[in-house]
Protein backbone atom coordinates (compact mmCIF):
# COMPACT_ATOMS: atom_id res chain seq x y z
CA UNK A 1 0.00 0.00 0.00
CA UNK A 2 2.89 1.98 1.13
CA UNK A 3 4.32 1.67 -2.18
CA UNK A 4 1.43 2.08 -4.17
CA UNK A 5 0.85 5.86 -2.51
CA UNK A 6 4.93 6.29 -3.12
CA UNK A 7 4.28 5.60 -6.90
CA UNK A 8 1.07 7.83 -7.07
CA UNK A 9 2.77 10.98 -5.48
CA UNK A 10 5.68 10.29 -8.15
CA UNK A 11 3.28 10.21 -10.94
CA UNK A 12 1.36 13.52 -9.63
CA UNK A 13 4.54 15.76 -8.88
CA UNK A 14 5.82 14.49 -12.46
CA UNK A 15 2.85 16.24 -14.03
CA UNK A 16 2.44 19.24 -11.88
CA UNK A 17 6.38 19.67 -13.30
CA UNK A 18 5.10 19.26 -17.34
CA UNK A 19 2.08 21.61 -16.90
CA UNK A 20 4.71 24.19 -14.58
CA UNK A 21 7.69 23.90 -17.41
CA UNK A 22 5.27 24.63 -20.57
CA UNK A 23 2.89 27.34 -18.87
CA UNK A 24 5.19 30.44 -17.71
CA UNK A 25 6.19 30.83 -21.88
CA UNK A 26 2.22 31.08 -23.05
CA UNK A 27 1.34 33.60 -20.56
CA UNK A 28 4.42 35.69 -20.93
CA UNK A 29 3.32 35.67 -24.52
CA UNK A 30 -0.22 36.86 -24.24
CA UNK A 31 0.99 39.84 -22.07
CA UNK A 32 3.73 41.10 -24.47
CA UNK A 33 1.56 41.00 -26.95
CA UNK A 34 -1.15 42.74 -25.35
CA UNK A 35 1.00 45.15 -24.08
CA UNK A 36 2.82 45.87 -27.07
CA UNK A 37 -0.81 46.84 -28.51
CA UNK A 38 -1.12 49.05 -25.81
CA UNK A 39 1.67 50.61 -25.89
CA UNK A 40 0.94 51.11 -29.54
CA UNK A 41 -1.79 52.76 -29.30
CA UNK A 42 -1.14 54.99 -25.98
CA UNK A 43 1.43 56.08 -28.26
CA UNK A 44 -0.75 57.00 -31.59
CA UNK A 45 -3.03 58.99 -29.29
CA UNK A 46 -0.35 61.30 -27.70
CA UNK A 47 0.89 61.62 -31.40
CA UNK A 48 -2.64 62.81 -32.18
CA UNK A 49 -3.01 64.83 -28.72
CA UNK A 50 0.44 66.69 -29.75
CA UNK A 51 -0.83 67.33 -32.98
CA UNK A 52 -4.04 68.69 -31.40
CA UNK A 53 -2.09 70.64 -28.93
CA UNK A 54 0.48 71.91 -31.77
CA UNK A 55 -2.62 73.10 -33.94
CA UNK A 56 -4.86 75.10 -31.36
CA UNK A 57 -1.21 77.03 -30.30
CA UNK A 58 -1.04 78.32 -33.72
CA UNK A 59 -4.81 79.19 -34.22
CA UNK A 60 -5.57 82.84 -34.05
CA UNK A 61 -8.46 82.61 -32.44
CA UNK A 62 -10.72 84.07 -34.81
CA UNK A 63 -13.57 82.22 -36.60
CA UNK A 64 -14.32 82.10 -40.10
CA UNK A 65 -18.21 83.04 -40.59
CA UNK A 66 -20.57 79.92 -40.38
CA UNK A 67 -23.88 78.90 -41.90
CA UNK A 68 -27.06 80.81 -40.70
CA UNK A 69 -27.83 77.64 -38.16
CA UNK A 70 -25.07 78.49 -36.40
CA UNK A 71 -24.37 82.48 -36.24
CA UNK A 72 -23.67 83.71 -32.62
CA UNK A 73 -26.14 85.97 -31.03
CA UNK A 74 -22.80 88.36 -30.80
CA UNK A 75 -20.69 90.22 -32.97
CA UNK A 76 -19.46 87.12 -35.51
CA UNK A 77 -16.25 86.63 -34.87
CA UNK A 78 -15.18 86.09 -38.67
CA UNK A 79 -16.04 89.32 -39.51
CA UNK A 80 -14.41 91.54 -37.08
CA UNK A 81 -16.62 94.74 -35.28
CA UNK A 82 -15.72 97.92 -37.10
CA UNK A 83 -13.95 100.49 -34.92
CA UNK A 84 -13.89 103.60 -37.36
CA UNK A 85 -11.69 106.49 -36.44
CA UNK A 86 -13.58 109.45 -36.38
CA UNK A 87 -11.00 112.00 -38.38
CA UNK A 88 -13.24 114.79 -39.07
CA UNK A 89 -14.86 115.63 -42.31
CA UNK A 90 -12.91 117.42 -44.88
CA UNK A 91 -14.15 117.80 -48.16
CA UNK A 92 -11.97 120.39 -49.93
CA UNK A 93 -9.11 118.13 -52.08
CA UNK A 94 -12.21 116.21 -53.97
CA UNK A 95 -14.65 117.60 -56.28
CA UNK A 96 -16.30 116.41 -59.34
CA UNK A 97 -13.65 117.41 -61.22
CA UNK A 98 -11.11 115.71 -59.39
CA UNK A 99 -11.85 112.67 -59.32
CA UNK A 100 -13.60 109.73 -61.86
CA UNK A 101 -16.97 109.59 -61.62
CA UNK A 102 -18.18 106.08 -61.48
CA UNK A 103 -21.52 105.44 -63.46
CA UNK A 104 -24.25 102.60 -63.19
CA UNK A 105 -22.70 101.44 -66.08
CA UNK A 106 -18.99 102.26 -66.17
CA UNK A 107 -16.73 104.21 -63.72
CA UNK A 108 -14.92 105.27 -66.56
CA UNK A 109 -17.73 107.35 -68.07
CA UNK A 110 -19.93 110.01 -66.83
CA UNK A 111 -23.77 108.77 -66.79
CA UNK A 112 -25.95 110.46 -69.04
CA UNK A 113 -28.47 111.56 -66.24
CA UNK A 114 -28.35 112.10 -62.80
CA UNK A 115 -29.69 108.99 -60.47
CA UNK A 116 -33.39 108.51 -60.30
CA UNK A 117 -34.73 110.81 -57.56
CA UNK A 118 -37.98 109.12 -57.09
CA UNK A 119 -36.97 107.62 -53.67
CA UNK A 120 -36.06 104.11 -53.34
CA UNK A 121 -37.93 101.68 -55.27
CA UNK A 122 -37.40 98.47 -53.51
CA UNK A 123 -38.18 97.09 -49.85
CA UNK A 124 -41.55 98.98 -50.08
CA UNK A 125 -39.54 102.37 -49.86
CA UNK A 126 -38.11 101.46 -46.81
CA UNK A 127 -35.19 103.59 -45.96
CA UNK A 128 -33.70 101.56 -42.62
CA UNK A 129 -31.43 98.70 -42.19
CA UNK A 130 -30.39 96.63 -40.20
CA UNK A 131 -26.38 95.80 -39.35
CA UNK A 132 -26.56 92.70 -37.75
CA UNK A 133 -24.79 90.26 -36.20
CA UNK A 134 -26.86 88.39 -34.32
CA UNK A 135 -27.71 85.24 -36.68
CA UNK A 136 -30.91 83.49 -36.41
CA UNK A 137 -31.55 85.11 -33.16
CA UNK A 138 -35.05 84.53 -32.64
CA UNK A 139 -35.46 88.26 -31.84
CA UNK A 140 -35.09 88.74 -35.39
CA UNK A 141 -39.16 89.07 -35.89
CA UNK A 142 -39.22 92.20 -33.09
CA UNK A 143 -37.05 94.28 -35.46
CA UNK A 144 -39.45 94.14 -38.73
CA UNK A 145 -40.40 97.03 -37.92
CA UNK A 146 -42.57 99.55 -40.74
CA UNK A 147 -39.23 101.13 -41.49
CA UNK A 148 -36.71 98.25 -41.82
CA UNK A 149 -36.47 97.02 -45.25
CA UNK A 150 -32.44 95.66 -45.34
CA UNK A 151 -30.40 93.83 -43.16
CA UNK A 152 -26.68 92.80 -43.33
CA UNK A 153 -24.36 91.01 -41.45
CA UNK A 154 -21.28 91.96 -42.02
CA UNK A 155 -20.60 88.64 -43.97
CA UNK A 156 -21.65 86.62 -46.70
CA UNK A 157 -24.16 84.40 -44.69
CA UNK A 158 -28.13 85.59 -44.46
CA UNK A 159 -30.16 85.02 -41.12
CA UNK A 160 -33.34 82.54 -42.40
CA UNK A 161 -36.58 83.79 -42.71
CA UNK A 162 -35.84 87.25 -44.14
CA UNK A 163 -38.40 87.20 -47.08
CA UNK A 164 -41.20 86.08 -44.66
CA UNK A 165 -40.07 88.97 -42.79
CA UNK A 166 -40.31 91.66 -45.45
CA UNK A 167 -36.67 92.23 -44.96
CA UNK A 168 -33.81 92.54 -48.22
CA UNK A 169 -30.64 90.15 -46.99
CA UNK A 170 -28.07 91.63 -48.16
CA UNK A 171 -24.32 89.36 -48.28
CA UNK A 172 -21.08 91.01 -48.03
CA UNK A 173 -17.41 90.31 -49.83
CA UNK A 174 -15.75 91.96 -46.27
CA UNK A 175 -12.19 91.42 -47.04
CA UNK A 176 -9.58 88.47 -48.47
CA UNK A 177 -10.53 86.22 -46.20
CA UNK A 178 -14.11 85.66 -47.00
CA UNK A 179 -13.71 85.14 -50.30
CA UNK A 180 -13.89 81.81 -50.63
CA UNK A 181 -17.50 81.88 -48.58
CA UNK A 182 -18.64 83.92 -50.70
CA UNK A 183 -18.03 82.16 -54.03
CA UNK A 184 -20.06 79.87 -52.57
CA UNK A 185 -22.64 81.37 -51.10
CA UNK A 186 -23.43 84.27 -53.38
CA UNK A 187 -24.89 82.85 -56.33
CA UNK A 188 -27.99 84.03 -58.92
CA UNK A 189 -31.04 84.15 -56.59
CA UNK A 190 -29.49 84.06 -53.11
CA UNK A 191 -29.89 88.34 -52.97
CA UNK A 192 -30.48 90.84 -55.05
CA UNK A 193 -27.68 93.27 -53.79
CA UNK A 194 -24.26 93.19 -52.75
CA UNK A 195 -22.10 94.85 -50.42
CA UNK A 196 -18.34 95.72 -50.76
CA UNK A 197 -15.75 95.85 -48.49
CA UNK A 198 -15.87 96.90 -44.95
CA UNK A 199 -13.30 99.74 -44.36
CA UNK A 200 -10.77 99.10 -46.83
CA UNK A 201 -9.03 102.33 -45.69
CA UNK A 202 -8.52 101.42 -42.07
CA UNK A 203 -5.63 98.78 -41.30
CA UNK A 204 -7.82 97.50 -38.56
CA UNK A 205 -11.05 96.64 -40.96
CA UNK A 206 -9.98 95.05 -44.33
CA UNK A 207 -7.10 97.23 -45.28
CA UNK A 208 -6.35 96.96 -48.62
CA UNK A 209 -4.75 99.57 -51.31
CA UNK A 210 -7.47 100.82 -53.71
CA UNK A 211 -6.14 98.82 -56.30
CA UNK A 212 -6.41 95.47 -54.50
CA UNK A 213 -9.83 96.51 -53.97
CA UNK A 214 -10.19 97.36 -57.52
CA UNK A 215 -8.96 93.59 -58.33
CA UNK A 216 -11.30 92.21 -55.76
CA UNK A 217 -14.15 93.86 -57.14
CA UNK A 218 -13.49 92.81 -60.94
CA UNK A 219 -13.32 89.66 -59.62
CA UNK A 220 -15.53 88.60 -57.16
CA UNK A 221 -18.27 91.58 -57.34
CA UNK A 222 -18.70 92.83 -60.69
CA UNK A 223 -19.75 89.53 -62.35
CA UNK A 224 -22.63 89.38 -60.10
CA UNK A 225 -24.44 92.51 -62.02
CA UNK A 226 -24.77 90.04 -64.45
CA UNK A 227 -26.87 87.40 -62.21
CA UNK A 228 -29.29 90.66 -61.32
CA UNK A 229 -27.32 92.23 -58.58
CA UNK A 230 -27.22 95.45 -57.16
CA UNK A 231 -23.44 95.82 -56.29
CA UNK A 232 -23.06 98.76 -53.43
CA UNK A 233 -19.28 100.23 -53.42
CA UNK A 234 -16.88 99.60 -50.21
CA UNK A 235 -17.73 101.35 -47.45
CA UNK A 236 -15.04 103.42 -46.46
CA UNK A 237 -14.63 106.07 -43.07
CA UNK A 238 -15.70 109.45 -43.14
CA UNK A 239 -12.88 111.02 -43.03
CA UNK A 240 -10.25 112.57 -45.73
CA UNK A 241 -8.34 108.87 -46.06
CA UNK A 242 -11.97 107.71 -47.60
CA UNK A 243 -11.80 110.30 -49.76
CA UNK A 244 -8.78 109.25 -50.98
CA UNK A 245 -9.21 105.78 -51.26
CA UNK A 246 -12.84 106.59 -53.51
CA UNK A 247 -10.65 108.31 -55.38
CA UNK A 248 -7.74 106.24 -56.33
CA UNK A 249 -10.73 103.26 -56.10
CA UNK A 250 -12.84 104.77 -58.97
CA UNK A 251 -10.09 105.74 -60.85
CA UNK A 252 -8.19 101.60 -60.82
CA UNK A 253 -11.63 100.22 -61.04
CA UNK A 254 -11.63 100.32 -64.97
CA UNK A 255 -15.21 98.82 -66.64
CA UNK A 256 -16.56 98.29 -62.72
CA UNK A 257 -20.30 98.81 -62.11
CA UNK A 258 -21.96 100.66 -59.03
CA UNK A 259 -25.58 101.15 -58.39
CA UNK A 260 -24.64 103.35 -54.77
CA UNK A 261 -21.51 104.14 -52.73
CA UNK A 262 -21.66 103.22 -49.03
CA UNK A 263 -19.39 104.97 -45.98
CA UNK A 264 -19.60 104.87 -42.58
CA UNK A 265 -20.22 107.76 -40.13
CA UNK A 266 -18.52 107.59 -36.59
CA UNK A 267 -18.91 111.29 -35.37
CA UNK A 268 -20.59 113.65 -32.59
CA UNK A 269 -21.58 115.98 -35.49
CA UNK A 270 -24.30 115.06 -37.66
CA UNK A 271 -23.94 117.85 -40.22
CA UNK A 272 -20.71 116.61 -40.98
CA UNK A 273 -22.75 113.27 -41.68
CA UNK A 274 -24.79 114.91 -43.74
CA UNK A 275 -21.57 117.07 -45.79
CA UNK A 276 -19.81 113.54 -46.52
CA UNK A 277 -22.64 111.64 -47.75
CA UNK A 278 -23.52 114.80 -50.14
CA UNK A 279 -19.94 115.41 -51.19
CA UNK A 280 -19.86 111.57 -52.39
CA UNK A 281 -23.02 112.11 -54.34
CA UNK A 282 -21.76 115.20 -55.73
CA UNK A 283 -18.48 113.58 -56.82
CA UNK A 284 -19.50 110.05 -58.15
CA UNK A 285 -23.55 110.54 -59.03
CA UNK A 286 -24.43 107.82 -57.40
CA UNK A 287 -27.25 106.99 -54.66
CA UNK A 288 -25.36 107.16 -50.81
CA UNK A 289 -25.78 104.30 -48.84
CA UNK A 290 -24.63 104.70 -44.92
CA UNK A 291 -23.58 101.15 -43.74
CA UNK A 292 -22.45 102.25 -40.46
CA UNK A 293 -23.27 105.14 -38.26
CA UNK A 294 -23.53 106.38 -34.54
CA UNK A 295 -23.01 109.50 -32.10
CA UNK A 296 -19.56 108.57 -31.31
CA UNK A 297 -16.74 110.34 -30.49
CA UNK A 298 -12.96 108.63 -31.49
CA UNK A 299 -11.02 111.34 -31.66
CA UNK A 300 -9.29 111.07 -28.49
CA UNK A 301 -10.09 114.13 -27.18
CA UNK A 302 -13.51 114.96 -25.00
CA UNK A 303 -16.09 113.19 -24.26
CA UNK A 304 -18.98 111.09 -25.29
CA UNK A 305 -22.03 112.78 -25.81
CA UNK A 306 -24.85 112.64 -23.46
CA UNK A 307 -28.35 110.89 -24.38
CA UNK A 308 -29.70 113.76 -25.12
CA UNK A 309 -27.07 114.77 -27.57
CA UNK A 310 -27.60 111.29 -28.89
CA UNK A 311 -31.38 112.06 -29.32
CA UNK A 312 -30.24 115.25 -31.27
CA UNK A 313 -28.02 113.37 -33.81
CA UNK A 314 -30.64 110.63 -34.25
CA UNK A 315 -33.23 113.58 -35.05
CA UNK A 316 -30.88 115.05 -37.35
CA UNK A 317 -29.85 112.25 -39.47
CA UNK A 318 -33.86 110.73 -39.36
CA UNK A 319 -34.35 114.21 -40.92
CA UNK A 320 -31.96 114.45 -44.18
CA UNK A 321 -32.24 110.40 -44.57
CA UNK A 322 -35.80 110.60 -45.07
CA UNK A 323 -36.28 114.02 -46.43
CA UNK A 324 -33.32 113.34 -49.28
CA UNK A 325 -34.35 111.26 -52.20
CA UNK A 326 -30.34 110.54 -53.12
CA UNK A 327 -29.76 108.90 -49.84
CA UNK A 328 -31.61 105.83 -50.31
CA UNK A 329 -30.69 103.79 -46.99
CA UNK A 330 -29.05 104.00 -43.90
CA UNK A 331 -27.82 101.30 -41.30
CA UNK A 332 -27.75 102.56 -37.37
CA UNK A 333 -25.05 100.77 -35.62
CA UNK A 334 -25.91 99.24 -32.37
CA UNK A 335 -28.16 96.36 -32.76
CA UNK A 336 -25.99 94.34 -30.08
CA UNK A 337 -25.45 94.01 -27.04
CA UNK A 338 -21.71 94.21 -27.38
CA UNK A 339 -21.05 97.81 -29.19
CA UNK A 340 -17.38 97.08 -29.13
CA UNK A 341 -16.50 100.11 -27.62
CA UNK A 342 -19.00 102.52 -29.11
CA UNK A 343 -20.84 105.10 -26.67
CA UNK A 344 -23.53 102.89 -25.82
CA UNK A 345 -26.29 105.17 -25.62
CA UNK A 346 -26.59 104.32 -29.23
CA UNK A 347 -27.76 100.94 -28.23
CA UNK A 348 -30.38 99.36 -30.57
CA UNK A 349 -31.45 96.70 -28.68
CA UNK A 350 -33.15 95.75 -24.75
CA UNK A 351 -31.96 93.07 -22.76
CA UNK A 352 -35.63 91.39 -23.77
CA UNK A 353 -34.54 91.33 -27.34
CA UNK A 354 -37.09 94.34 -28.39
CA UNK A 355 -35.70 97.48 -29.58
CA UNK A 356 -34.51 100.22 -27.30
CA UNK A 357 -36.39 103.58 -27.64
CA UNK A 358 -34.10 105.18 -30.00
CA UNK A 359 -34.27 101.90 -32.15
CA UNK A 360 -37.85 102.08 -32.41
CA UNK A 361 -37.36 105.84 -33.39
CA UNK A 362 -35.49 104.75 -36.19
CA UNK A 363 -37.30 101.49 -37.14
CA UNK A 364 -40.55 102.36 -36.53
Amino acid sequence: MAAIKLLNLFALVSAVLVVLSAGPGSVNALVASDGARVARNVRGHDAVAKRRRDASSTSTGLCKPRATSSLPVTTPASTPAPTPADLGVSTASTSPSAAPAPTTTSSSAAPSSTPSSSGNSTSGGKKWGLAWPNGDASYLSNFALPNVGYLYTWSPYLPSGLSELGIEGIPMLWGYDQVSDFQSLVVQGYANYVLGMNEPNEPSQSNMSPSDGASLWQQYINPLQSQGYKLISPACTNDQSGLDWYQQFFAACSGCHFDAIAFHAYTTDAQSVIDYATTLYNTYNLPVWITEFADQNYSGTGGQATMDEVWSFASTIINFVESTDWLEVAFPFGVMYDLQGVNTDNSLLASNGYPTSLGYTYFG
